[in-house]
């Protein structure tokens, strides 16, 4: 009788996978402008537009959604992204954390762009004068500056 060698190999990712969407899932990404300086003030006035009361008349400081409009128009590139690094990460070849952090600054990175690009509503004539460029979110570049991301172990 002939004797024959078997090897078996065990080739079961299953705790593999397992360990990688347990590890993604305690991860979450925030993205915005954090701490409480001006800028902080300025985003929220802008994102949601202010009505500032003055003596015998108000200042009107219009919506100029840039974080929300961004996650609007951005959420499904940002959704493939996240799938085609998951595959890297799946193979073992990109750690979870290091998604996390290339989808947080990939997000922080299209946040920023939206602040330069957007231009509607415009500034008052006023504005423009006093400012010297009609660009709505851009004086100084400090709020488009401080769009940062964060990845936060839960």
């Amino acid at each position: 009788m002939a004797k024959i060698n078997v090897r078996v190999r065990d080739s079961n990712r299953i705790p593999r996978l397992r360990t990688i969407l347990r590890e993604l899932k305690s991860y979450s990404i925030e993205v915005g402008i954090f701490g409480s300086d001006e800028y902080v003030m300025i985003a929220n006035v802008h994102e949601f537009g202010a009505t500032i009361r003055r003596g015998k008349g108000n200042t009107i400081i219009p919506e100029r959604s840039f974080m929300r409009s961004t996650f609007d128009e951005k959420q499904g590139e940002w959704v493939n992204f996240f799938e085609s690094q998951l595959r890297r990460v799946l193979r073992g070849q990109m750690e979870p954390k290091v998604l996390c952090e290339r989808l947080g600054a990939k997000m922080s990175a299209d946040i920023q762009e939206k602040i330069t690009d957007l231009d509607t509503p415009p500034n008052a004539p006023s504005t423009i004068a006093q400012k010297g460029s009609s660009n709505p979110l851009i004086d100084t570049g400090g709020l488009r500056m401080r769009v940062t991301w964060r990845v936060v172990q839960n």
